[in-house]
């Protein structure tokens, strides 16, 4: 099965709001965060923070910081810092719907793709978290009176 990737947003307007983003996805099941540069912030403070909110997805970033900060952010993560993933991940538009989703990663499989990388966005976590759910969920369904 192919992996997923989060591209994280790149120029959060609420820093908390950002991080608690992610760790909606890291809960939900992805496999990596991926964090591009943030505009204005320290990647470092920002890629510590992000370790000690998130428990089980990879964190996929470019850092130049010296070995003992590199080190640090390390164990914050419990190993999961990664600077570089190895094997094929491809970019992907967020996907339409649960079938649209499917099919990329069949697709994606039957290629020997490693895994998907796709921006954050709310429909991503539903997806996540409820691959082999129907597109039709009545049960979701408010009554209107």
């Amino acid at each position: 099965m192919v992996q997923v990737g989060v591209l994280l947003d790149r120029a959060p307007e609420e820093l908390g709001e950002w991080l608690t983003d992610a760790a909606a996805f890291d809960a939900a099941g992805a496999d990596a965060l991926w964090i591009d540069s943030v505009a204005d912030l320290d990647m470092c403070a920002v890629t510590a923070a992000l370790a000690v909110v998130t428990f089980r997805a990879r964190l996929v970033v470019t850092l130049d910081a010296p070995a003992r900060t590199l080190d640090t952010i390390r164990r914050l993560s419990r190993d999961r810092l990664t600077l570089q993933l190895d094997g094929d991940w491809e970019h992907v538009p967020v996907p339409e719907g649960r079938a649209a989703w499917r099919a990329a990663c069949t697709d994606a499989t039957e290629r020997g793709v490693t895994g998907l990388v796709v921006p954050a966005d709310p429909r991503l976590v539903d997806l996540l978290r409820n691959p082999d759910d129907p597109e039709e969920r009545h049960d979701l369904h408010l009554a209107q009176g």
